[in-house]
């Protein structure tokens, strides 16, 4: 079982590699962007959404063929529950992304100094005077409306995988557009683990940790009512 175990983690160890670095450059853009409006004001909601959905786009495009390109632990747990990646892989995909969001989070600490700790080092926050049960079921929603893009496009060979990439940056950047002063648009539990913990602002980490969690739960609906079914004719 050891052997078996050490083996699957040789064998797959650049697959690691990528998903850390794609979501080191991820996590720190999304927050740099953050941080670098609140200091300087020039980038507003609609460049920051842009920024991140430009930014994802392009990470998936650059790992997807390394890695799978999830850059997202909500992606991966999706992919678990539709038995797409095996209990071995998924930990060791959640360790890279977690340990990514650290990273980025002292990468942040490192270009704009101490004063970025006290806007979270860029880490959503929630906006707009919503009680926290409504935002974790928004984040929910929003990143159940991610999986189901990313199912769609990428997961289903059945649909345009070639325009995934683009078509879940899009996504992404309407969601944050829509989501940035609300809920905080996070949609990515990595986007707040390093960030709130590095800045002590652990206040609403659970919140932009179950929320997205539990938009994977549509990752196994999309199977069930769409894969599954292409799979019987």
């Amino acid at each position: 079982m050891n052997i078996t175990f050490v083996k699957s983690w040789f064998l797959d160890w650049r697959a690691y590699v990528a998903e850390f670095l794609g979501t080191l450059c991820f996590v720190f853009i999304s927050s740099a962007l953050i941080v670098s409006d609140i200091f300087f004001g020039n980038l507003g909601v609609l460049g920051i959404s842009l920024g991140i959905g430009l930014s994802y786009s392009a990470l998936i495009f650059l790992t997807a063929h390394l890695s799978g390109g999830f850059l997202n632990p909500a992606v991966t747990v999706a992919l678990w529950l539709s038995q797409k990646l095996t209990g071995v892989k998924t930990v060791f995909f959640l360790i890279a992304q977690i340990a990514a969001s650290f990273a980025a989070a002292g990468l942040v600490f490192l270009v704009f100094g101490a004063d970025a700790q006290k806007f979270g080092l860029g880490a959503p926050a929630i906006g707009f005077d919503l009680g926290p049960d409504v935002a974790v079921i928004l984040e929910a929603f929003l990143a159940a409306i991610l999986i189901f893009v990313i199912f769609g496009t990428m997961v289903d060979r059945a649909g345009p995988v070639s325009f995934g990439p683009l078509a879940i940056g899009l996504v992404v950047f309407a969601l944050t557009l829509f989501d940035l002063p609300l809920s905080g648009a996070s949609l990515n539990p990595v986007r707040a683990i390093g960030p709130a913990v590095i800045s002590q602002k652990t206040l609403d980490l659970a919140l932009f940790i179950i929320g997205p969690l539990g938009g994977s739960l549509f990752g196994p609906i999309y199977s069930l009512l769409f894969l599954k079914k292409a799979k019987s004719r």
